[in-house]
């Protein structure tokens, strides 16, 4: 019984506080000083938003020229013909680097043997049983 007891103490508080607060009229300071903490805030807010929104628009159309112009490079990539030996021979030679450090003595620069084809490189075979003149 004890449980309702403070259960039913409580809803009758209740009610009286309710109808206190309808009747009590607050006064105009707080009115005004409530109001203006409102429209500040919804301001701030509004201000959030756009800005928010501003910087998603700007990022979706970066991502969005970005992927345009790569989609242009995938549909129109220069077909670059096939590597053959005259082409190998007639590359220019690399420039030998600098010395990273003045005390440092630099190092000649090596050239690259053209790989010569397979025919070459392959001595052909002599056929057995016969004699190898």
């Amino acid at each position: 019984m004890h449980p309702f007891l403070t259960f039913a103490s409580g809803l009758l508080l209740g009610v009286a506080g309710v109808r206190l607060l309808k009747t009590v009229k607050a006064p105009e300071g707080l009115k005004t000083a409530a109001s203006s903490l409102g429209d500040k805030a919804r301001h701030g807010l509004d201000q959030a938003q756009a800005g928010l929104r501003d910087a998603t628009v700007s990022g979706l159309s970066a991502i969005e020229r970005s992927s345009a112009s790569l989609r242009d490079r995938l549909v129109t990539a220069p077909v670059e013909p096939p590597v053959t030996e005259t082409s190998v021979a007639e590359a220019p030679v690399a420039k030998p680097r600098k010395a990273k450090a003045e005390g440092a003595a630099a190092k000649p620069a090596r050239k690259r043997a053209a790989k010569a084809s397979e025919s070459e490189t392959v001595p052909e075979a002599a056929p057995e049983g016969g004699d190898a003149s």
